[in-house]
């Protein structure tokens, strides 16, 4: 019986990604399936091949299936067994807050050492939390709320609300009532430990998800 835990890895970065795929083929528990450069590729490998655990650069733009927040989503639908170990430059707490709230339990910092690679992939591959250190500093000011994951219909509302649409609207789009509208949009800022719109917004620009007010 095969015990090797079956890794994806994708990063835009050749030289980041070179260095990813030496640090899992020298443990032996480890077996890489493939490798990818933007999301088209990684999904045309996850699609081929089983796959236990990916491994993912967060900020990985140019394939059809986005990066960041909207590529997890994506992830997490289209593959919901698959365990991710999101890698990043971007050390903002908001990205943070966003990652755990989609469900994300494996986060590392690029700036801290690639040897926390083996740990998060094996916690990752038994559905157990890890954060390397820098990752681990940032969310002991994050609330315990903030760990929450966002209902389906909560990130929809949010979505569509840092995107430009009002209350008004969004109600109007999704066929829901505005006061339904306006309770998910206050049960996600809470999960998110967000607590006034400039600051959500603030949240939304950090991720690189909006630019715009809400409509009138």
């Amino acid at each position: 019986m095969d015990h090797h835990i079956r890794v994806a890895v994708a990063d835009d970065h050749p030289v980041i990604r070179m260095g990813i795929e030496s640090t899992l083929d020298d443990i032996s528990s480890i077996q890489r399936i493939g490798s990818a450069a933007d999301s088209t590729q990684l999904v045309t490998l996850l699609d081929a091949q089983p796959c236990d655990v990916l491994v993912t650069d967060y900020a990985m733009p140019g394939g059809q299936h986005g990066d960041g927040v909207e590529l997890i989503a994506f992830i997490r639908q289209r593959y919901p067994h698959l365990r991710i170990v999101m890698l990043t430059g971007i050390e903002k707490l908001a990205l943070i807050r966003s990652l755990t709230a989609h469900g994300v339990s494996a986060i590392l910092s690029k700036t801290d050492d690639m040897s926390h690679l083996r740990a998060a992939i094996q916690a990752a591959h038994i559905g157990r939390r890890y954060y390397s250190p820098r990752i681990a500093n940032m969310l002991k000011a994050l609330p315990a709320t903030g760990s929450a994951r966002l209902s389906q219909r909560e990130s929809e509302v949010i979505a569509l609300y840092v995107g430009g649409d009002s209350i008004n609207v969004i109600a109007e789009k999704l066929q829901r009532s505005k006061q339904t509208i306006s309770t998910q949009k206050v049960s996600a800022m809470r999960k998110l430990g967000i607590e006034t719109d400039a600051d959500l917004f603030k949240y939304a620009i950090e991720l690189g998800l909006t630019r715009k007010a809400p409509s009138e």
